[in-house]
């Protein structure tokens, strides 16, 4: 069955009629209510209250940041769009730490090669 309720324009709605109502979901008088439980679902997070934590300085401290920012989100402490920021931000975190990793390490092997402790093998 459809709507027969008329759009601002004048003309018949044409949605599908709800239940056992002659009215779809927007002329029934149910959009309102259902719009607001999608605003109480969302006013959990309060920006105003950012949680403070240390800046990580390693793989493990980001898993730990991580694994908190998950169980925040399922309990509604930490709103989705700020931990998907922290989750790419996160990636980049884990690069510079390779690249850094790789820095100091290629450092190191300088110093040992000027020092003549560490020569290169030659083929024969």
């Amino acid at each position: 069955m459809k709507c027969r309720a008329k759009n601002k324009a004048g003309q018949p709605c044409g949605a599908p009629a709800v239940g056992e109502t002659d009215r779809c979901l927007m002329h029934s008088g149910k959009a309102a209510e259902l719009g607001s439980k999608g605003g109480r679902r969302r006013s959990v997070f309060n920006p105003e209250l950012p949680k403070d934590f240390a800046p990580p300085n390693s793989a493990a401290d980001l898993r730990a940041l991580l694994a908190e920012s998950i169980i925040e989100i399922r309990s509604g402490k930490l709103d989705p769009k700020l931990a998907n920021s922290i989750s790419y931000l996160g990636i980049g975190f884990l690069r510079a730490l390779e690249v850094s990793d790789i820095e100091r390490r290629l450092a190191a092997l300088e110093v040992q090669d000027h020092d003549g402790q560490c020569k290169p093998q030659t083929q024969n």
